[in-house]
């Protein structure tokens, strides 16, 4: 294991051209369901669509966070092969042609 010498000049560089790269990744929504109250569920992914966390947000503030971070919405393909990777990951097993 490399250990870490905090006076390499290059280290801070090294670390923002990876934040920089993925500052610049396409950023994926899937809306899962609108829950009565105002409220939108969704999946969020930086990069890869198969790599998401689930939220909840009110529906104004929903809008502002997909301008805000310039998001493209799934296709239907996309959210095809989303669920396919899911059910393969957690099932074990591929799965049926939709």
């Amino acid at each position: 294991m490399r250990s870490v010498n905090h006076d390499d000049r290059s280290f801070p560089y090294a670390r923002a051209s990876r934040l920089t790269a993925l500052n610049e990744s396409t950023r994926y929504v899937r809306v899962t369901r609108e829950v009565r109250g105002g409220f939108v569920e969704f999946q969020f992914a930086i990069g890869d669509p198969a790599l998401y966390l689930e939220m909840i947000l009110p529906t104004v503030a929903f809008a502002e966070f997909c301008a805000t971070n310039k998001v493209v919405h799934l296709t239907l393909e996309q959210r095809k092969m989303v669920d396919a990777d899911r059910q393969k990951w957690r099932e074990g097993r591929p799965a049926r042609e939709l």
